[in-house]
């Protein structure tokens, strides 16, 4: 058994997935309030990064974090294209798909993503989150 270690020149590293924003843990927190368990992905974008799992279903949920608001919903989907086209993969009837984005001074914006384009769902008024 060697003992020698190597570097991969192309690994990322560790730190950049064991580092968690405040909004990424406020996200996990909503989830979790909507009992949700849920798991941590790399977080490498374009992507998911949060899995949350109740019973049989999935929720797949992409967060942006803006300086400026996200504008109109045309803008969002034209803005997050990239990261539309890779979570439209995941669709299916066990898997849903979100993109969260906050910025200031709006907070959260909330959209469910379909195969055929995005619509804005809220958080607050009990209306699917």
């Amino acid at each position: 058994m060697s003992t020698e270690t190597g570097e991969d020149p192309g690994a990322e590293p560790v730190y950049a997935y064991l580092r968690r924003s405040a909004i990424e843990h406020e996200a996990v927190s909503r989830l979790r309030d909507l009992e949700y368990r849920v798991i941590r992905t790399d977080g490498r974008q374009p992507g998911v990064n949060l899995i949350g799992m109740k019973g049989n279903r999935f929720r797949f949920v992409c967060i942006r974090r803006r300086k400026n608001p996200a504008g109109p919903i045309a803008e969002v989907a034209a803005t997050y294209v990239e990261d539309l086209y890779e979570l439209r993969r995941y669709i299916s009837p066990i898997v849903s798909i979100d993109l969260w984005i906050w910025s200031r001074p709006d907070g959260w914006r909330y959209f469910a993503v379909f195969p055929g384009g995005i619509q804005e769902i809220r958080g607050d008024d009990g209306h699917r989150l």
